[in-house]
């Protein structure tokens, strides 16, 4: 499949890496839900705590999606991975393995 290419300016925009974007902002999403809840359940408060700032590297990863930090398929093939691990290791956490 071809990559669709659009310019705005001397900027070039991959029309599948925004695509995934888009998919990594909602799945992401799902992911920090799924961890604020475990927080609470656990009654976690503390900022220190290793599945708080786990959280917090996922809402950075999150907020940085839309950025130029991801902006090649290579890019978007990290994320993967790094979406693969936080679901498992969210998954993980709950009772069965379900969140």
């Amino acid at each position: 499949m071809k990559s669709l290419y659009f310019t705005q300016g001397d900027v070039y925009m991959n029309y599948d890496v925004t695509e995934y974007k888009e998919i990594f902002r909602e799945v992401f999403a799902g992911l920090l839900a799924d961890i604020d809840r475990e927080l609470e359940k656990r009654g976690i408060s503390d900022h220190e705590h290793p599945l708080y700032v786990f959280q917090s590297k996922i809402n950075m990863i999150w907020g940085e999606l839309l950025s130029d930090k991801y902006s090649t398929m290579e890019d978007m093939l990290k994320l993967k991975g790094i979406f693969e691990f936080t679901q498992d290791y969210v998954r993980g956490l709950a009772p069965g393995g379900r969140v």
